[in-house]
């Protein structure tokens, strides 16, 4: 999200987008911890079989930094209009 955009939001739409993104970032990471937990249980009684789920375990955090950035962004918006 652009900077030019959270300025334009009130503060209940940033906190409405806030908490989408923050329900979106737990439900990744679930999915996340979920695929972990399958590949070192794959690692540890099927060896071979949980290479090919290793680049999908480092490129899930990778696909959810735009929304952590733009979470941080909504943050930052909303800490300066509570300061004024």
């Amino acid at each position: 999200m652009a900077t030019e955009e959270l300025t334009k939001l009130n503060l209940t739409e940033l906190n409405k987008n806030k908490a989408k993104l923050k329900s979106i970032l737990i439900a990744g990471a679930i999915v996340w911890l979920f695929l972990l937990l399958a590949v070192i249980y794959l690692l540890i009684f099927k060896s071979k079989s949980a290479i090919p789920f290793v680049p999908i375990l480092i490129a899930v955090p990778l696909t959810f930094l735009p929304a952590i950035t733009s979470w941080g962004e909504i943050n930052k918006e909303i800490k300066s209009r509570n300061q004024n």
